[in-house]
């Protein structure tokens, strides 16, 4: 219960008079009175008990913590490897309990890297280039070409019927043109509309090496770009990739038709 108003002033008098009256005056009990009075001020104060009546033991209490702290454990975690290990009376609102008074309730996450800058020889003009395919969009096929600077992160991107390699060729081609700064690499995977590495129809084509004649290679050859053989699809395309989907399914879902309202009749 907190003091009325007038108590601070009454109770830290230099002659304040009887408790039996002081009482009255306040209209609280005689023993609240002398408790206040002892008291170095009459400021309220938290209502939790000074002995926390629980069941967990000292060791038991050291132990929770320490899971939370060192492995990071969830509380049902928490409280499944102690009633196996421990104590299998062990309620899971003891050890909520138990955690919340030492702050430790909440979930604890993982301490954020510190971001690292990319360090590159050459600024920009290493690009990422890569092909996802797209849900059907009105029963028309379609794929999404990216490509993607790995200093500037600049981001070029269309959607093509197909993936041919005169396709990806032209989508190089239009990407050069509008990319503000030179390119000296291109790296994409082995997928037969960037290489011809693996072709088997070729007989003049050296082992397990593109032969030159592809039309992506023949375009990177004409404007001096290096483009190396890989087979790993880049991080950054793979985001984007992931990305795309959503949008390619809200927009390939079919919309129920509208019923149409009957004519009005004639008269």
């Amino acid at each position: 219960m907190p003091p009325p108003p007038r108590a601070p002033a009454l109770i830290s008098s230099r002659a304040p008079p009887p408790l039996p009256a002081l009482a009255k005056e306040l209209g609280i009990h005689a023993r609240t009175v002398a408790r206040w009075k002892a008291r170095p001020d009459v400021v309220d104060r938290s209502t939790r008990p000074h002995r926390v009546a629980t069941t967990i033991s000292d060791w038991e209490e050291a132990l929770i913590l320490e899971l939370r702290r060192s492995l990071a454990l969830p509380l049902d975690d928490i409280v499944e490897a102690m009633r196996r290990c421990l104590n299998p009376q062990l309620s899971r609102s003891g050890v909520h309990r138990c955690l919340k008074r030492h702050n430790l309730s909440a979930p604890l996450t993982a301490q954020q890297t510190p971001a690292v800058a990319f360090q590159t020889d050459n600024p920009a003009g290493f690009i990422h280039i890569d092909v996802k395919y797209l849900p059907p969009l009105g029963r028309r096929r379609s794929y999404a070409y990216v490509a993607i600077d790995r200093a500037t992160r600049f981001v070029y991107l269309e959607i093509l019927p197909d993936r041919r390699a005169a396709t990806a060729a032209a989508f190089l081609e239009r990407f050069l043109d509008r990319f503000p700064l030179p390119v000296h690499t291109i790296l994409t995977d082995n997928g037969c509309e960037f290489t011809d590495r693996f072709a088997v129809d070729k007989k003049r084509k050296p082992h397990d090496r593109p032969s030159g004649e592809h039309p992506f290679d023949r375009l990177c050859a004409a404007r001096a770009v290096t483009h190396p053989s890989h087979s790993a699809v880049p991080a950054a395309d793979q985001r984007h990739g992931r990305a795309l989907q959503p949008a390619s399914r809200r927009a390939s879902r079919p919309h129920a038709a509208k019923p149409r309202r009957p004519p009005p009749p004639l008269c």
